[in-house]
Formats: structure tokens, C-alpha cells, sequence
């Protein structure tokens, strides 16, 4: 997999961010809204991980993980580069 680089929209409807993949991906994460993260198209901002606005960090998925994100208002946007390794 080679790197890739995404802006996405964040909205009140639970989106998927990062697809399940055959091999470990690190994912970083820099916030320019406040959302919640989770591993399911159940995420919720009460359920979810608070990512607040200007959050930078780096997460590592594994084999068949995916990553959502929604917020509870508005709309924002979120960057992701993402690095795939088997």
C-alpha cells in the first residue's frame, strides 16, 4: 500500500475514515473540528474517543480494522496520511 493522503468532512452521520485493509496501517490524525472516533458505523458521540480541534497523533490499525468518526454539530474537516505495512 503506498501512502496516502485525504482531507475528509466530518458529519453528524457516522462515516468510515480508514477501510479494513490485509496489512497494519498507521494512520495520522490532525483535527480541525472536534469528533469522535470509533471502530464501527455505530459510533456516536457518546460512545466515541473525543479527537478535539487542533489534535495531531498517530493511531496503527491492524489486520481487518477500520476507523469512523462522526460529530455531534456542524461539520469540520479532518486530515488523514495514511502508511500501510505488511
Amino acid at each position: 500500500m503506498a501512502v496516502q493522503a485525504k482531507q475528509l468532512t466530518i458529519t453528524t452521520s457516522p462515516q468510515q475514515l480508514v477501510g479494513p485493509d490485509n496489512v497494519r496501517q498507521d494512520v495520522w490524525i490532525h483535527a480541525k473540528h472536534q469528533f469522535f472516533l470509533g471502530g464501527s458505523a455505530g459510533v456516536t458521540a457518546s460512545n466515541g474517543f473525543i479527537v478535539d480541534n487542533g489534535d495531531e497523533f498517530r493511531i496503527t490499525l491492524f489486520e481487518g480494522d477500520e476507523l469512523w468518526g462522526v460529530t455531534d454539530a456542524n461539520t469540520g474537516s479532518i486530515y488523514l496520511l495514511i502508511s500501510g505495512q505488511s
